[in-house]
């Protein structure tokens, strides 16, 4: 039969054990980002606003756009920043199809770094959108596989542009003016959904990943962000 001194000792290493799980959850490692961004302004903001809605900082997920718009100049940004800090888990790129010349040279070159030694395949993933960005927004209104083309003296997205300003809120959108999240907070879980149905049903036409008019992985990204803060906040 245990003693009282070996019952208060089995307590007290019972509560030391309790503890020191928690002391782990706790401060169990962050995970780091980076988000490259074709644009300095309307994805970046629109990122940066979704960043903190999430409860997360800079010290998390850093939102970057300090490059030009090709695709190209996207992951070499993305690269050259890695080699100063080489600390992040995730490294996603952001841009658009639209007419960029460099757009599958882009992909195939996060595709070979994504299985080098220097990565793991999970650190780095792009997050295209086709025509571009604004498809996004659209898709928190409405989920619809109607292809966008040049027409009309307008390029794909410009004619894509011009169906969001029938949307309430976007009447006077211009492209890189403003991240307008407050106005698709509400919306963003519709959005996820859309976002995915419309990449799916791309992909059964016979689209390949990234290349699906209309079409966009930004709901990958958003899930991937949402994940992380609920891990962080847990």
């Amino acid at each position: 039969m245990a003693s009282r001194r070996d019952k208060l000792f089995n307590s007290r290493k019972a509560k030391k054990k309790k503890s020191l799980t928690r002391k782990r959850a706790k401060f169990q490692p962050r995970r780091r980002v980076l988000i490259v961004c074709e644009g300095e302004k309307t994805e970046v903001i629109y990122l940066n606003a979704l960043v903190v809605s999430l409860g997360l900082t800079t010290a998390n997920v850093e939102v970057c756009g300090d490059c030009d718009s090709a695709p190209k100049s996207v992951v070499d940004f993305g690269l050259e920043k890695y080699k100063t800090d080489n600390d992040y888990d995730l490294i996603f790129f952001v841009f658009d199809r639209d007419s960029h010349p460099s757009y599958d040279e882009a992909l195939r070159s996060i595709s070979g770094l994504s299985k080098s030694k220097k990565f793991n395949s999970s650190h780095l993933k792009a997050i295209t959108s086709f025509p571009c960005f604004e498809i996004w927004f659209l898709l928190h209104f409405e989920a619809h596989s109607r292809p966008y083309v040049a027409g009309g003296g307008k390029s794909p997205c410009g004619n894509l542009i011009s169906a969001l300003k029938k949307k309430e809120g976007f009447e006077h959108y211009e492209k890189g003016h403003s991240g307008h999240f407050e106005e698709l907070h509400n919306r963003l879980h519709q959005a996820k959904l859309n976002s995915a149905r419309t990449l799916q049903q791309s992909i059964e036409n016979g689209s390949a990943e990234h290349h699906g008019n209309p079409s966009t992985l930004m709901h990958t990204l958003v899930e991937a962000l949402q994940d992380i803060a609920e891990k962080h906040h847990s």
